[in-house]
């Protein structure tokens, strides 16, 4: 048996490879580019005023996670009390705590001086764990219009 027939034998052994004419095309799940999704569908952020604040909710699809040293609020906010996440050693910032699935964050409004027209800034950073590390984000939210 010649060597261009070994070969192709061999590859029609394997799963996800194709053999037309004289080249040889690989393809299936083991050969495809992952495909990452726009930042805000990996992080679905809603705001809704409740009460005497804001609440904050991300939807962290499959596969992603939010960065907790990341998250940051500022406006007429005092600090949140964050939930614990799940440790998780990252190639780029080492040993991070981080939220997969979802975050609920409740911002109260601090002292009397907040108005209808103020501004909240909220800044996040996440990332895929197929590799993909998004650019921090940062989304304004004008308080009389939540």
């Amino acid at each position: 048996m010649n060597l261009r027939l070994c070969f192709i034998t061999a590859l029609l052994l394997f799963p996800g490879s194709t053999v037309a004419a004289d080249s040889v095309v690989l393809t299936g799940k083991g050969f495809d580019q992952p495909q990452f999704l726009p930042v805000d569908e990996a992080f679905l952020l809603t705001v809704s005023k409740v009460g005497d604040g804001v609440q904050l909710h991300w939807l962290v699809q499959p596969g992603y996670y939010l960065y907790r040293d990341r998250l940051s609020f500022s406006g007429p906010v005092g600090m949140p009390e964050l939930p614990d996440g799940k440790r998780k050693f990252d190639e780029i910032f080492g040993e991070v705590e981080v939220y997969y699935d979802e975050l609920e964050v409740f911002l109260q409004f601090s002292g009397s001086s907040r108005q209808d027209s103020d501004k909240i800034l909220v800044g996040y950073q996440g990332c895929a764990d197929a590799g993909l590390c998004y650019p921090p984000q940062k989304r304004e939210f004008i308080l009389e219009i939540l």
